[in-house]
Order: C-alpha cells, then structure tokens, then sequence
C-alpha cells in the first residue's frame, strides 16, 4: 500500500502495509501512515490494485505516535478476501504468532512471513510487544494469532531484534463506529462499540519452550551439524572468517582430481589464501569457480575432510518447497543453532544496493553524457574525473545516452574495474579506477542498528528465498536444512533486519555440476 494521487497517477507516500478485514472492504493500519479523506492504492497480492480511502484515526495530540490507530476502506463496491478479527484481551504471555506484511528493503509484489512470540500484553507505551521482526514497510501489517485471525497491527520497533510494538486489535473494535468517519481522533473517541469476548479464549496457547526454540530442535545429526565450518580468509589485506558448507561425495566415488569434498561458501567474503578451520587444525582451500551473479564459490580442500552433507543424497532428494511458515535450521560452529521459518517461495532479488560505487552522476547536456557532480574521497574523484566532464565510453561501450551509462555501471559489483574514456575540452583521456562498497546514508533508526549489520553483498541474486533467522553478515555461506533433515539451501546475505536471504539447492546443484560436467554418475 502506499499514497496515492488519483489524477496524476501517481505515488504519494514510502510503501506500507495493511489487512482487510470485512467483505465490504474495510482495512486496518497504523496511523502514522494513513492521512483521513486521501486515497492509498491498495495492491493485493494476486497482483490486482484498487484504490482505498483513509477514514478515522487515532493520535494523540501530545504524542502522536500513541496509539497509532487507523482504518480505510475500499472504494469499490465487492466482496473483498479478510482476515477474521481476534481479541487481544484474550492473548497470553508465549502465544505463538506470526507476522504477514511487505518488508521495505525486498520491494516484493508477495509479503513474507516471520514467526515469534508474545513477549508483553500491554506495555508501558499500550502496545502489545512480540518477537516476529519489523522493518520499514511492514507499519500497519498484521500480527496473527495461530488460528490464523489478527490480534494486533505492526507500529514500531526498538533496537532489539525482539523489541517490536504492535497495536492491540481490540482499539479497532472497541472505536469501529468511530474509526469509519474520517477525521483525526487527538484523545480517544467518547463513543464506544462493544468488543465482546473471544469464544476460542479458553484453548490459547501459551508455549514457554518458545524462549529457546533452539532447544526444541536438536534432531539435527552431527554430520550435518558439522557441515557448516569457519574459513579463514584475507580480503584486502586483512583476515576475516566467513562460514562454509562441506559437502562430502559418495564412497567409492572420486571427483575431479581426486577430489573427495567440496566447500561452498559466499563468494564476495573469499578473498586470497582461504584456509578450511577443523577441530584446531587449518586445511588450505583452493578455489575451483566463482559464480559472481549469486555470490557463490566453489572450494576444494587440499587435505581431506571427513563428514558433510551426502553430495549424492541431496541431489536425489525432492528439496522443494511444500509451504511458507515451515521451520527451517541454520547451524553455526560453536554456536546454538538458527532457528527460522520459511518466509518466501523462491524470487529474484535484483541489484539495488549492492552496485559497485563510483560516485559520479551523469546527465544528458545537449545530445553528450557529461559528468554533473562528483562525491569528494569517491573512486571518480580520486581518479581525476571531473564535473563537466563528457563520458565517452564505460569499458569499451559507448555512452550515447543516461540510460547507458546506468545500464553499464550496475552490471558492476563492488572492487571490479572500470576503464573510462572522457572528453575534456578538446582532449580524450582514458581513466581506469576500481569500483569501491555502495556507501548508503547511515541512519538512526532502530531498522539500521541490530546487531551484525546487513551483508554488503545482499541483493543482485537470480533465485533466492527468505527467512528470519538472526544471521549475521560473517555467518553467511552455511546450509540451512528443514526439520525432516534436508538440505534446502545456503545462508547467502543478511538482507536486513528482518530477512536473511538464502540459495535453494537446484543453484548450489547447478554450480557443483557445472565443475563435475563430465562426471554424469555425481
């Protein structure tokens, strides 16, 4: 959902998050994203749009991010899909629930699913606290309880990755005949509807073992427990550890150079002299391929380690997807293992903040491409491009219009090099620089500041799927399996606070098969 201008078509407010939940149309969100009286285009995940309008909210005057409350309707006339109201007096301390709402950074036509807990009925604030992670974009989407009916709207988050404030559904009810005329509530309304009670109250559940979920999934064999291993690597001049998945082919059966393992890890954290990290003991690796279009690399460790996942088992198995909301296992060496649900089917993250940086904007003067502004310490201007300047060609293609010089630069990952030409005055000059990390605006928002960070590599992947593991950037690269024990992919960026993006097994498949193309038995 986002603002929307009904005449000019177009897009009025960042995107946010809402759930129908009457026939005749009516939608509740938060406050802090509704205006009463303005139109909201409302886009369904089936891909059809419609336009909804903002009706009453509540905020109060001297604090406005309280209570938060708010709800539109639908223009048209239908009968629209809902979701079924719960009661949040009847909710317990550990009530299993789960979130379904649009996180900002995945910019996905589909929502995404996380799993948590009910940590706090009423804080101090008056919202409800739970554990399922939010994130910009998921303001006003819906907390479910687990017979699938909404107890709560997303508001805001602290810093803590389990710090998350949800709207209590029973404000909605008790201020509905309130909350459908449009017009800004600054205390709450005099008029109140009858909320009545929850006829499922008696059989909530309440599942304290949520606390330590680890602890309710320790089915997970040794040998898979010990597929996920530390590397060891320097990446520009400097050590650092990054995780990798072992996997051990079939006895009796013998790779490539008398390879007998193979080690998968996250490509863009493999740099020079990686060093395999087993049981106090470095085993040198050597790289076999790079897959840069999904941050993969393909390892082989020059001594032979013993374990890891069955090569030939997991490419028997049928590893896809059977529902979203499925745990997933994520293990970590020396560590308790991740646990997460299954946010997404498979889609394609395209490269939005992980271009390499050159920090030159062009612009269209007359019929050239000429450099209009130049960020001081970027790679352009260490490397004397200059404001003014006409791009001639970016790495042998020549630069004819502003679309060009775009197209070419985000084919860029961060570190490649770039060969410019340029016009200057009546001179040519030819200016070869190296790519440097995206550099994206620090923020104070709690979004921005959990624990780890985010990958700088997250995103340019051709099929990946999400889930929300509390994985950081350094514990990419391991597997994750499902409950049944099966191999369902590798850990491949921390997309953001919400979201730990993964490869599906037929990509981790296709790359070690492309190494053993003449090993058809594999």
């Amino acid at each position: 959902m986002w603002g929307f201008d009904t005449l000019k078509k177009v897009q009025t407010s960042a995107q946010f998050t809402g759930v129908v939940v009457t026939a005749e149309g009516h939608i509740l969100t938060a406050a802090h994203v509704n205006q009463p009286g303005n139109t909201y285009l409302i886009n369904f995940p089936d891909r059809k749009s419609y336009i909804a309008r903002g009706l009453g909210e509540i905020e109060f005057t001297e604090n406005k991010i309280f209570p938060d409350v708010a709800m539109m309707k639908i223009i048209e006339k239908g009968v629209w899909p809902y979701a079924e109201m719960a009661w949040s007096s009847s909710l317990k301390i550990d009530e299993p629930c789960l979130s379904i709402a649009y996180p900002e950074t995945l910019n996905q036509t589909l929502p995404t699913i996380r799993f948590g807990r009910i940590t706090d009925l009423k804080n101090h604030y008056g919202f409800i606290q739970s554990t399922c992670k939010m994130e910009p974009g998921d303001s006003g989407g819906p907390l479910f309880d687990h017979f699938g009916r909404v107890i709560a709207l997303h508001s805001a988050i602290g810093i803590a990755e389990d710090e998350n404030y949800e709207i209590p559904v029973d404000l909605y009810r008790k201020y509905w005949t309130a909350l459908n005329i449009p017009k800004t509530y600054g205390i709450l309304p005099s008029g109140e509807d009858d909320v009545s009670r929850d006829p499922h109250q008696s059989t909530i559940l309440s599942i304290p073992a949520l606390k330590n979920p680890q602890s309710g999934f320790t089915s997970l064999p040794i040998q898979l427990k010990e597929s996920c291993l530390r590397i060891s690597t320097i990446i520009k001049g400097k050590e650092q550890q990054v995780n990798g998945t072992l996997f051990s082919l079939s006895a009796g059966v013998v790779g490539k150079d008398n390879v007998n393992s193979l080690v998968i890890s996250k490509n863009s954290l493999i740099g020079d002299h990686p060093v395999l990290l087993v049981q106090n003991k470095s085993i040198a690796l050597k790289v076999i391929a790079r897959d840069y279009e999904n941050d993969l690399v393909l390892l082989q460790p020059l001594t032979t380690v013993k374990g890891g996942i069955s090569l030939k088992q997991f490419s028997k198995d049928s590893l896809a997807f059977e529902k979203m909301g499925k745990f997933l296992i994520s293990p970590l060496p020396d560590q308790s293992n991740q646990i997460s649900i299954i946010g997404s089917m498979y889609f394609k993250s395209p490269k939005r903040f992980s271009i390499g940086y050159l920090g030159a904007m062009a612009t269209l003067k007359g019929s050239n491409i000429v450099i209009a502004a130049v960020q001081a310490g970027s790679p352009a201007a260490v490397s004397g491009i200059e404001v003014g300047d006409q791009v001639v060609s970016v790495n042998g293609i020549d630069i004819n219009k502003p679309e060009d010089y775009g197209t070419e630069l985000t084919k860029l990952w961060p570190y490649d090099q770039l060969s410019f030409k340029i016009k200057r005055l009546d001179n040519f000059y030819s200016k070869n620089l190296t790519l440097d990390v995206f550099k994206v605006s620090l923020t104070n928002h709690p979004a921005e500041q959990f624990a780890g960070g985010k990958s700088i590599r997250r995103d340019g992947f051709t099929q990946v799927f999400s889930h929300d593991a509390k994985v950081k950037p350094e514990e990419c690269g391991g597997p994750v399996f499902d409950i049944k024990n099966r191999f369902c992919g590798i850990n491949i960026a921390r997309s953001s606070r919400t979201t730990t993006l993964a490869i599906p097994t037929v990509v981790i498949l296709r790359l070690i098969e492309n190494y053993f193309i003449n090993q058809p038995h594999i």
